[in-house]
């Protein structure tokens, strides 16, 4: 089944996939603040490249995590524990746009910032617990100053 679902993405509707405004002049505005930006992905790494292609943010990733660095998917933290290297949780933030990115943020000991991008309520990325909310990453950028990610 996961095959046939891969094949049927990878080849007929990946193509049709649109990125999110914003995002590489927020991953620029992330660095310009000396922080790096990793990404911890459920998805298969080819899947991901096909991903930082679409955006043209491949130059703007210091890292990359993603199922095949996980045994388990999210809600479960092991992606983000995965991207953390050892770095101590309380020096990152994830910015996500589903409960179950915060619901492993949080098990990782991450705060999470919820992007309503994805289609989930407000009321469920905050329950699931979710710091701040924005509508998109365009939001997040132009409220930068203002967000967790400039507090870190």
């Amino acid at each position: 089944m996961e095959a046939w679902r891969k094949q049927l993405y990878m080849g007929e509707m990946i193509g049709g996939v649109r990125g999110f405004p914003g995002v590489a002049d927020l991953f620029r505005r992330v660095r310009a603040a000396g922080m790096r930006v990793v990404l911890a992905s459920s998805g298969k790494p080819d899947e991901l490249e096909h991903y930082k292609r679409l955006l043209g943010i491949g130059d703007l990733v210091d890292a990359a995590t993603t199922s095949e660095d996980a045994e388990r998917s999210k809600p479960h933290p092991d992606i983000f524990l995965a991207a953390l290297d050892g770095l101590p949780p309380d020096q990152a933030i994830v910015v996500g746009d589903s409960p179950y990115d915060a619901e492993a943020a949080g098990k990782a000991g991450l705060r999470s910032i919820g992007l309503l991008s994805g289609g989930f309520a407000a009321e469920d990325l905050r329950a699931a617990g979710c710091v701040a909310l924005y509508r998109d990453p365009a939001e997040l950028l132009a409220r930068y100053d203002d967000s967790p990610l400039a507090g870190r």
